[in-house]
């Protein structure tokens, strides 16, 4: 019998195994995060390069699924649970860090916007896909939102060890900037979303 068999019907291809690669990171970066070394500075450094290693399987396993035609539905399922457990996660176990302690308020506030971001987005997905099969993909503000976030946790994990003071002007100034650029950016990309999309959800319906 002949097998037709497309190629991207493979669950366990390379795009898929990265992104299983980026959820199995989560757990070590958090445990990174959360222990207090001693060596600040070494750690903080390994804990943005697993990061920042974690973060670009998200960039390489959409552009090899893509280029190489092994889109798979599993892939388009876990994609995103492993972009949200990757970002929340390491967002949380900052909140919960006492070598972070200095931004902590500014982090948990920054992590409920993102997470009422994301429940509105995936919320209006749903709703799209179940009314009419409509697929709504990231926009441009949502990708740049993904960017800054993950710079800006590269920004917070390092900044002592590029300003050892305190970071940059005494304040972690780079750390509370990117921060903004965040929320500001996570924020305007929801609002698109709800602007293009909300015939989908408008009460008056």
């Amino acid at each position: 019998m002949a097998n037709n068999k497309k190629p991207g019907g493979r669950v366990f291809n390379l795009p898929n195994i990265l992104t299983l690669i980026r959820i199995a990171l989560v757990p070590p970066i958090i445990i990174l995060i959360l222990i207090q070394w001693q060596n600040r500075a070494v750690f903080n450094i390994i804990t943005a390069s697993l990061f920042l290693i974690a973060a670009l399987t998200d960039l390489f396993d959409g552009a090899i699924a893509r280029g190489t035609n092994q889109v798979t539905d599993f892939g388009k399922f876990l994609d995103p649970i492993a972009d949200k457990m990757l970002v929340l996660g390491t967002l949380i176990a900052i909140a919960g860090s006492e070598r972070f302690a200095y931004i902590r308020l500014v982090i948990v506030i920054a992590a409920c916007i993102i997470l009422f971001r994301e429940l509105v987005v995936t919320s209006i997905r749903m709703v799209a896909s179940n009314h009419d099969g409509t697929v709504i993909s990231a926009n441009i503000f949502g990708k740049m939102k993904t960017v800054v976030s993950v710079v800006g946790m590269i920004v917070i994990f390092t900044e002592d060890v590029i300003f050892p003071e305190n970071g940059l002007a005494g304040i972690h100034l780079l750390s509370y900037i990117m921060l903004a650029v965040t929320v500001i950016l996570t924020l305007w990309s929801g609002f698109t979303y709800v602007k293009k999309y909300f015939s989908y959800i408008d009460p008056r319906r």
